[in-house]
């Protein structure tokens, strides 16, 4: 995982080093987390090595760490400190390292990391504002301070093994052009993160299938193969602890389950020492799990995972995104590819593989959007389909007077006359969850039918139909697959009328599939 969190207070970025980043939750052998300087930027301004509370203030506060002298041009209440990006280790390794202390699972996991912020220190941009000039320029620097810690929040006061890094990137580089420092603008850093993401991990696993662990993927991700589940599931007491304060809250957004943790986590605990957590750890495991933990440690084979080329992932992620959506951003292509082939390819062969993909790219602002020529094609298919539709079938509702649910409010009264009144052979309804679309959908297949017409619904996916539109009434509700699927059911579909709840969930290839003598 990578979180990429901002910082807008001096102050509290000084206290953030002295209480988060510079302490663990256990006693190391020197006391406290050591920090260490990275990036172009840093070495610009004379800084190496470890990182100390002088340093890191002075750049907090705008300052250069050795000079003193005020660093970029503006210093004002409110400003964007830097950002912190953390990166995250699968549970399963995070257990591994802490229980083997294996030096290269943490060497694969720091260089992952490095290789991860120097492919992100590249995409370092500062604003140009002179001479009436509205642009960023890349000026490819950044300062970073790292801080490897090995363990989560306590939960009753004890953590749990938590592998992770802290980079706290300070909002300074260095533009040649201008020959000053200046604000570092990280639009196009936050953009990339989902890429980061994906990249950092598929580097990490790369290198521990060449130590010869085995990967295992997951549908959110993937974990060392053989770790027992019951064992991550010890050890993830945090997680749980926050995902069961969120269900009796009700809450369901991630960013609020994020702030959640923030505000019900525990004060760092500083009175043990890792002999003490070893123990504690130890007393929650099963002779046999402990077992299984050794096998996997040390008895590594050829490591892998189930054999994915580049060309493999790269097809899968096109045809994945591209499903339900005409223009993707190329991040979201490399990264959708990095986490099919997690284990097996690298960032640099997926984007090699990519490149000949020739797909048709264009740059908007600040992204990088694509389509192909394929997805282009069924665009076009189906605005023609829409359009040679126009004003060319006879309106749903005939010809009497309309009549309307006195329940129905003044917009769906209007939906339902358009869906009634209307001459096309495609038409549309488009509204926010909660605004009562299925209320005047039953009003509106109610009128239809009562013309002698028979209404087909449908939804892209099985909740959707043969839960939520089946308890509204709709008896024979079903997927489109289904219906894509079922010869029979098509003959019965035509010259009727096809409703698609949810629509916008449907793939342009699947609405080009159902073109022919239907109405939807």
């Amino acid at each position: 995982m990578l979180r990429v969190v901002a910082h807008t207070s001096a102050a509290a970025a000084r206290k953030y080093y002295a209480e988060g980043l510079k302490r663990e939750d256990y006693y190391s052998e020197k006391q406290e987390v050591v920090g260490k300087w990275h990036g172009r930027a840093a070495g610009l301004l004379g800084l190496s090595g470890d990182v100390d509370r002088e340093q890191f203030a002075a750049l907090v506060e705008n300052h250069h760490p050795l000079t003193g002298e005020k660093l970029t041009p503006r210093t004002k209440e409110g400003r964007r400190v830097g950002y912190d990006l953390n990166f995250h280790a699968p549970k399963s390794l995070s257990v591994l390292y802490a229980l083997t202390q294996d030096k290269d699972v943490l060497k694969a996991f720091r260089q992952a990391v490095s290789d991860t912020m120097t492919e992100l220190e590249a995409r370092a941009e500062t604003r140009v504002r002179r001479k009436g000039a509205r642009e960023n320029r890349i000026t490819g620097n950044l300062a970073w301070a790292e801080f490897v810690h090995f363990t989560s929040r306590p939960v009753g006061g004890i953590p749990d093994p938590h592998l992770h890094v802290h980079c706290f990137t300070f909002n300074a580089t260095f533009d040649q052009t201008e020959s000053r420092w200046k604000a570092a603008e990280f639009g196009a850093i936050k953009r990339e993160a989902h890429y980061a993401e994906a990249a950092f991990h598929a580097r990490l696993t790369a290198s521990l299938v060449a130590q010869g662990y085995a990967i295992e993927r997951r549908k959110s991700g993937w974990e060392i193969k053989g770790m027992p589940a019951s064992v991550i599931a010890k050890f993830s007491r945090r997680t749980a602890q926050i995902e069961r304060l969120a269900d009796e809250m009700g809450i369901k957004d991630a960013k609020a389950k994020d702030a959640l943790g923030a505000a019900s986590r525990e004060g760092k605990r500083h009175g043990m020492t890792f002999s003490d957590l070893l123990a504690a750890w130890s007393v929650r495991l099963t002779d046999d799990e402990k077992v299984q933990i050794s096998k996997v440690c040390y008895e590594r084979g050829q490591g892998g995972a189930e054999r994915v080329t580049a060309g493999q992932a790269v097809d899968y992620a096109i045809s994945k995104l591209f499903e339900r959506q005409s223009v993707v951003e190329r991040g979201h292509i490399l990264a959708a590819a990095l986490r099919f082939g997690v284990g097996e390819t690298s960032p640099e062969a997926i984007k090699a593989e990519f490149e000949r993909r020739q797909l048709i790219g264009r740059k908007i602002g600040d992204e990088h959007l694509c389509t192909s020529v394929d997805v282009l094609a069924e665009e076009i298919a189906l605005l023609a389909f829409v359009r040679a539709g126009r004003n060319s079938a006879m309106p749903l509702g005939g010809k009497g007077r309309l009549s309307y649910s006195e329940k129905l409010s003044e917009e769906q009264r209007a939906a339902v006359k358009h869906l009634l009144t209307s001459a096309d052979q495609v038409m549309a309804i488009r509204g926010g969850a909660g605004v009562g679309k299925t209320t005047l959908m039953k009003d509106a297949v109610a009128a239809i039918e009562a013309q002698g017409l028979k209404v087909f619904a449908f939804a892209p996916s099985a909740v959707a139909s043969r839960e939520t539109l089946r308890e509204a009434g709709f008896a024979g509700a079903d997927t489109v697959a289904h219906l894509m699927l079922n010869t029979k059911l098509q003959k019965q579909v035509r010259g009727q009328v096809i409703w698609i709840d949810e629509a916008g969930l449907l793939g342009t290839r699947d609405s080009v599939a159902h073109h022919g003598n239907r109405r939807a």
